[in-house]
């Protein structure tokens, strides 16, 4: 009976201790289970997905031509269209027009004759801006831009003289643009031999070898952000090419703000230049064609969500 007694104390104390141990087991199973889902939840918390590119279409603005109408104008009003858009010719009006789902730019130097008193004997600019004129984007402000050029079948490279097919230009008269795509003439700059496309900024300037011929086509992409020297930026694409790229100023340092964009045909060689006329002439450029197909303008501010992210696609001529 003693055995038996001790044996029943020894067998309690056993089980007694087996229940506290599985008490234990099962706590620290708890404990570790509750900590499972936070540590799976911390890791998609401190790596959330991130993009670089923009999706944000709320800031783009998109012209397509035939479904605007540009109301008759004569010089030198121009006239509003489009939303948010203004003619600007020197002094044919008939130099802007729509045809078909192109912006047509026309120049001749000598036909129409220009209006008497006026400051050129020579037509020289068919172009739109961006409405208002003095629009002075603030320092930061970036802008993505995109278009398509579309040279005819009667182009005819002019070897004597430049034509500037885009600009900003800061909206005080006598000043240069502040961003530029020519044409360039020869040697116009060195070693251009007639016809490349060229980029002037504020820093310089800059040909690249991206000559359109007759039945070419030209794609455009511009990123620019307005600022002074390790703020500024200016990014051009032509035909889906990097080709300019530049961190430095782009705002003039008395002027400092971005200007309006202008697009078309400004032939600045022509105001009160009859050689310069007549050596285009003999060159087989009698006049200059020029189409444009989609316009879009993308304007975004440093406190926009998307800053500087890529929006190429956004703006990309080939849609």
């Amino acid at each position: 009976m003693q055995y038996q007694l001790g044996f029943s104390k020894s067998k309690n104390l056993v089980n007694v201790i087996a229940a506290a141990l599985f008490i234990l087991f099962l706590a620290s199973c708890e404990k570790s289970n509750s900590q499972a889902p936070m540590e799976v939840e911390e890791v998609v918390i401190v790596n959330p997905p991130t993009t670089t590119i923009s999706m944000d279409t709320s800031v783009l603005k998109t012209w397509v031509w035939d479904t605007i109408t540009i109301p008759p104008y004569t010089y030198p009003d121009g006239t509003a269209f489009g939303d948010g858009l203004y003619t600007n010719s020197t002094y044919d009006p008939s130099g802007i027009t729509i045809t078909d789902d192109k912006m047509r730019f026309f120049l001749d130097p000598l036909n129409p004759t220009p209006p008497p008193g006026v400051q050129s004997p020579y037509n020289y600019r068919s172009e739109i801006h961006t409405d208002p004129w003095q629009i002075n984007h603030p320092l930061g402000t970036e802008q993505w831009i995109g278009w398509r050029y579309c040279f005819p079948n009667n182009y005819v490279i002019d070897t004597t003289s430049p034509i500037t097919i885009f600009q900003n230009h800061p909206g005080i008269g006598g000043l240069s643009p502040i961003l530029e795509l020519e044409i360039a003439a020869f040697d116009d700059p060195s070693p251009a031999i007639g016809g490349e496309i060229q980029v002037v900024d504020v820093a310089g300037r800059t040909v690249y070898p991206v000559r359109p011929e007759a039945g070419d086509t030209l794609d455009v992409v511009i990123q620019v952000v307005w600022g002074f020297a390790g703020t500024g930026l200016v990014k051009v694409w032509l035909n889906h090419e990097l080709y300019h790229e530049r961190k430095d100023i782009t705002v003039l340092q008395d002027y400092p703000w971005g200007g309006n964009n202008k697009w078309g045909i400004y032939h600045h060689t022509f105001k009160n230049s009859l050689p310069d006329v007549q050596a285009s002439i003999n060159a087989g450029a009698e006049f200059v064609e020029l189409y444009m197909g989609p316009l879009r303008l993308m304007t975004r501010s440093p406190s926009h969500p998307e800053y500087k992210l890529d929006a190429y696609h956004l703006v990309d001529p080939r849609q």
